[in-house]
């Protein structure tokens, strides 16, 4: 798709996310795509959870405005990029908040929601790897086009899926970090991504 069809295909794409009342309890919530997301000619989408509290929920920018953000920009740093060389974007596109206020794991009916808009983002930019930061991430990829990875066995592997490359990786969140994936870890994840684009 040339790069004017891409603009055209995305801004359409745009306006149904900002229109969408699909799940309930994110009615109101900020819809955390934009052209901020980063570059439709990306030859890697990154593909998170879903925009956080103190994040992305006020930024407007995935992954943006806190630690996790903070974490994922060294990750990329890492690696030499920086958010305009790649896409990223969300299992769903609205910051979930249990009863309390706080982040909340994405329903399953949220996820299914909002895949038919993730679908539609890797078609437009098209890139040759698509990057799941973390299980709810990977299991939402699992909607669009069945697979049976797992997060703990499979973290940085490179798989066939979906006519393109996938790569699981764990989220790049403080807690993550602290209990399952260390940063030093991720890091070398992220250079295992670096080596694989180098082949194309």
């Amino acid at each position: 798709m040339k790069t004017h069809s891409k603009k055209v295909a995305f801004d359409q794409l745009m306006a149904q996310i900002q229109s969408c009342e699909r799940c309930q309890r994110l009615k109101g919530r900020t819809r955390v795509f934009s052209h901020r997301n980063g570059s439709l000619d990306a030859r890697v989408l990154f593909v998170a959870e879903a925009p956080g509290r103190l994040g992305a929920d006020q930024t407007g920018i995935p992954l943006c405005g806190d630690q996790t953000g903070r974490n994922f920009e060294m990750l990329l740093a890492s690696v030499n990029w920086k958010r305009e060389d790649v896409f990223i974007t969300n299992a769903i596109l609205c910051n979930p908040r249990d009863e309390s206020g706080n982040n909340d794991k994405p329903q399953k009916a949220e996820i299914c929601n909002c895949v038919r808009f993730l679908e539609r983002t890797i078609e437009i930019v098209e890139p040759r790897i698509v990057v799941s930061l973390g299980k709810q991430a990977l299991n939402a990829l699992a909607v669009i086009e069945q697979h049976h990875l797992k997060l703990r066995e499979n973290v940085g592997q490179d798989f066939a899926w979906n006519g393109i490359h996938l790569m699981p990786l764990y989220h790049p969140s403080q807690q993550v970090c602290n209990i399952h994936r260390n940063l030093k870890l991720q890091q070398e994840d992220f250079w295992r991504l670096r080596d694989l684009l180098a082949r194309f």
